[in-house]
C-alpha cells in the first residue's frame, strides 16, 4: 500500500468519524434541546398562571382596581362561575409543545398548597392549578388550569369565593387579559359550612 493511499484511507476514516461524533450529537442533543424548550415554555405559561392569580387576589382583595397581562403563545379561556360544565369559576390554559412532560390521563398539580376542594380561609390558597397532557399531532397540548374554590373559616361560619365574570359565556383570546373588580355579595347560609358565603366578583376580559 503506498503513502497516498494510506493518506487517502486516513483522510476517509477521519470523515466518518466526524460524521458519526455529528449524528450522534444530533440524535441525543435534539430531543434534549426540545426538552429544556419544553421546559421553558412550561415555565413562561405557570409564570403567567401564578401572576394572573396574584393579580386576581390583589384586586378581589382590594375591592377595585384594574391591570392588564399579556398572554404568552397559547390559548386561554375563562369560564364563569355560574357555567353548568366541570370547569366552571376557571381559566384554562391551552398550549403546544414537542416533548411529553405530563403523562397523558394525569394530573399534576402546579404550585397549590392544598389540594382540597374546599380550603381553609386564611392557610388555603384561593385557587388551585393542575397541568394535564393530550396527545396532539406531533407534539402535546398542554392543559393548565387555575380553578377558584370556597375557603371557609375555622372559628365564625362563613366561606368566601372569588367568582370570575358575570354571566354564562366564555370569554377566549391569545394577546391579552383585562382584570377588574365586579362587585361583593353576600349570600346567607350558602356556605359549605352552613355560614354565610361572601363571593367577590372579578371581571376577566380576553382579547
Amino acid at each position: 500500500m503506498t503513502k497516498a493511499q494510506i493518506e487517502v484511507i486516513s483522510i476517509i476514516l477521519i470523515v466518518g468519524i466526524v460524521f458519526a461524533l455529528i449524528g450522534s450529537a444530533y440524535y441525543w442533543g435534539v430531543p434534549l434541546i426540545e426538552k429544556r424548550t419544553t421546559i421553558t415554555e412550561a415555565s413562561v405559561v405557570e409564570n403567567f398562571i401564578v401572576s394572573l392569580d396574584d393579580k386576581i387576589v390583589e384586586i378581589a382583595n382590594s375591592g377595585g382596581g384594574e391591570a392588564s397581562i399579556d398572554i404568552p403563545d397559547g390559548f386561554m379561556q375563562v369560564i364563569p362561575y355560574n357555567y353548568s360544565g366541570a370547569d366552571n369559576n376557571s381559566v384554562v390554559f391551552d398550549f403546544f409543545v414537542q416533548r411529553q412532560m405530563v403523562f397523558p390521563g394525569t394530573k399534576v398539580y402546579v404550585d397549590t398548597n392544598d389540594i382540597s376542594e374546599v380550603g381553609t380561609f386564611g392557610d388555603s390558597q384561593p385557587r388551585i392549578i393542575t397541568l394535564e397532557s393530550v396527545p396532539e399531532f406531533t407534539g402535546y397540548k398542554l392543559i393548565m388550569r387555575m380553578r377558584y374554590r370556597e375557603l371557609d373559616t375555622n372559628t365564625t361560619r362563613k366561606g368566601f369565593i372569588i367568582a370570575l365574570n358575570h354571566g354564562k359565556a366564555i370569554d377566549t383570546g391569545n394577546k391579552q387579559v383585562t382584570i377588574s373588580f365586579g362587585r361583593s355579595q353576600s349570600v346567607p347560609l350558602a356556605a359549605k359550612n352552613g355560614g354565610d358565603l361572601i363571593i367577590t366578583h372579578v371581571n376577566l376580559v380576553v382579547s
